[in-house]
C-alpha cells in the first residue's frame, strides 16, 4: 500500500494551525501527521493513497477556520517500501517519562539515555499515530497511570498501541485492541512483541463492526476524532458492563458539548475532561 504526504505550509506558521489542520484532516483518513520546523516550517500529513482526495483536502483548506492564516500545500506519492524507512529515519523519539511513573522509548534508545520509571514502554512508531508525544496520547496515559486497570480493556483506535500496553503493564487482565489500517495494525502488534505482552494483548484490524459478540470490559479507550466518536460510541457502550470507564480523546475542548451530550443521552454520566493546548481528554462512567 503506497500512500500520499501531503505537506501544507501554513504563513504564519505556528504549532496551534497544525493542530487545527489535523483534527480537520483526520475524519479524512489522514492517519499520520509529524511537524518540521528545521528548514522550511510545515506539517505532513499522510493518507494512504486510495484514499487521497484533491477535493476533500481544497474543500478543508478553503474553509479553514484561521482567516489570517493562509495554507499552500503539495503532494507526493510514498512508495510502501519506502514508507517505513523513512518513518523511522524521521521520527525516532526522545524519551518521554509520563507522570513521574511512565518512560515511554524506542527499542533504538540508548540504555544510557532512558530514565528510572516504574513502568517502560517500548514503542517504535513507524506511520503509526501514538509515540507519547501528542497531548492526547499524553493525557491518556497519565489517566491510565491513575486509573491502573486490572480488568479487561478495549482499546479502539490503538495506533502504536502504546495505551493498551501501558494498560498491560500495569495490570490489567486482558487487552484488545483494535485498528482500522492493516500496516498500522502490524505495527501495533511488533509493539506488543517488544513489550514481552504476546500473551496478554491481542491486536485486531478492524473498526467498531468488530464489537458484536464477545466479553465486556472493565475501561474503554477511544483516540481516535469526533466524528467516529459520535458514531461509534454506542458501540463501545454496548460491550461496557456497569462500572466501567469510557475514556475519550482526538477532538477539542469546543467539540465537549457534543461529546457529553451524546454519551450521557446513551446513559454514562460525566466524570470529568482534561485539556492541554485545546485537545481534551473525556471520562464517563457507566453506573448500569
Amino acid at each position: 500500500m503506497n500512500y500520499i504526504e501531503v505537506r501544507l505550509t501554513s504563513s504564519p506558521f505556528s504549532e496551534d494551525t497544525c493542530d487545527v489542520l489535523a483534527a480537520l484532516l483526520a475524519p479524512l483518513g489522514y492517519d499520520s501527521f509529524s511537524v518540521e520546523t528545521e528548514e522550511s516550517a510545515c506539517l505532513k500529513a499522510y493518507i494512504p493513497e486510495k484514499g487521497f482526495s484533491e477535493q476533500q483536502l481544497t474543500a478543508v483548506l478553503d474553509n479553514l477556520p484561521l482567516p489570517d492564516v493562509e495554507v499552500k500545500w503539495e503532494s507526493t506519492v510514498v512508495e510502501m517500501q519506502d514508507w517505513n524507512q523513512q518513518w523511522e529515519q524521521s521520527h525516532q523519539f526522545d524519551p518521554i517519562v509520563v507522570g513521574e511513573e511512565c518512560c515511554v522509548h524506542s527499542p533504538l534508545t540508548p540504555a544510557s539515555q532512558i530514565p528510572s520509571c516504574r513502568y517502560e514502554v517500548i514503542i517504535d512508531p513507524r506511520m503509526s499515530f501514538g509515540s507519547g508525544t501528542h497531548e492526547t496520547t499524553s493525557q491518556l496515559l497519565e489517566e491510565i497511570l491513575e486509573i491502573k486497570p486490572t480488568g479487561k480493556v478495549l482499546d479502539m483506535g490503538t495506533g502504536t498501541g502504546v495505551l493498551g500496553i501501558l494498560c498491560a503493564l500495569v495490570g490489567a487482565e486482558y487487552v484488545r485492541a483494535i485498528e482500522i489500517d492493516d500496516w498500522v495494525a502490524s505495527n501495533a502488534i511488533d509493539n506488543v512483541l517488544y513489550n514481552g505482552l504476546a500473551g496478554k494483548m491481542k491486536v485486531d484490524c478492524g473498526d467498531a463492526s468488530l464489537l458484536t459478540e464477545g466479553p465486556t470490559y472493565d475501561l474503554v479507550l477511544a483516540n481516535i476524532n469526533r466524528n467516529v466518536l459520535l458514531q461509534d460510541m454506542e458501540r463501545y457502550i454496548s460491550v461496557m458492563r456497569p462500572g466501567s470507564i469510557l475514556l475519550m480523546s482526538g477532538f477539542y475542548e469546543t467539540d465537549i458539548p457534543a461529546i457529553r451530550t451524546c454519551a450521557e443521552q446513551l446513559g454514562l454520566t460525566y466524570h470529568h475532561h482534561r485539556s492541554h493546548h485545546d485537545w481534551v481528554v473525556i471520562r464517563f462512567n457507566k453506573y448500569y
